[in-house]
């Protein structure tokens, strides 16, 4: 499987080419939400440059054709720096991560090491806790939202008890791995948006295969069901030896009425 990881230290400095590259991917609304779904969903979207999107943002050098003839981003470094541009600094909901009186550490081992499941057991809660109110963050396409607060959500955590996060990025589409660094461990988040439950076991069979190839003996798959009626569930399964804890985590669709709130 091949994979590109974007944690390399210059990603954290600032260049004349990677300025440029912010600029004009923020010179219209509409790039944010064609960028994403490039990047987070499997469909893909066809290298037409006679789409205005798509030949504009080739003109910049951020997209070009793939060998499926389909949009991709040009490269990785480019990729991410996308990610962190749209990411929200601020999201009005960091005071709602976690219940009152508690903090990061209380996510750790006695002997430090990161709790994955409860801690994202309580992601899951908080998404639910939140509700309409995911809705409410700024400057962030509804359809990434749930991803936008899971990255934002990890972040501060790892943040918190003086550890590290990294996204990984397949060469393909649909999928998004977050890398968790503590205490000489690394902990791997897989991010799919719901398409079917073929889709969403195929995802399972990927994890595993990604974890064979790092090592690592449990991993963890959140997906994003945006659809009408959701279906939450989560679960523990063990794929040729391995441990995956999957979610799908609805996310509120749009805020309730004023009869429905009471």
């Amino acid at each position: 499987m091949n994979r590109t990881t974007t944690n390399l230290p210059f990603l954290d400095e600032n260049n004349t080419n990677l300025t440029h590259l912010i600029t004009n991917i923020r010179r219209n609304p509409r790039f944010e939400s064609f960028l994403m779904r490039i990047l987070l969903y499997e469909e893909g979207v066809p290298f037409n440059l006679r789409n205005e999107l798509i030949n504009e943002l080739a003109t910049y050098g951020v997209l070009a054709r793939g060998t499926d003839r389909m949009c991709k981003i040009a490269n990785p470094v480019y990729l991410h720096c996308i990610i962190q541009a749209f990411k929200p600094i601020v999201n009005g909901l960091e005071r709602d991560y976690f219940p009152e009186d508690t903090d990061g550490f209380q996510y750790l081992t006695a002997t430090g090491q990161i709790q994955m499941e409860r801690l994202l057991d309580n992601f899951r809660d908080f998404i639910a806790r939140a509700g309409f109110k995911v809705l409410q963050v700024p400057e962030t396409p509804q359809e990434f939202i749930g991803q936008h607060l899971l990255f934002a959500y990890l972040d501060q955590f790892v943040t918190s008890v003086n550890g590290a996060m990294y996204m990984e990025v397949p060469t393909g589409r649909g999928r998004m791995d977050l890398l968790l660094f503590h205490n000489q461990r690394k902990y791997i988040v897989e991010t799919k948006i719901w398409r079917s439950e073929r889709h969403h076991a195929e995802g399972k069979r990927q994890l595993a295969a990604y974890l064979a190839t790092e090592g690592v003996t449990a991993g963890y798959y959140v997906v994003f069901d945006h659809r009408e009626v959701p279906k939450p569930r989560a679960e523990t399964e063990t794929i040729d030896g391995l441990t995956i804890r999957s979610y799908v985590v609805p996310v509120v669709q749009k805020r309730p009425s004023r009869e429905n709130l009471g």
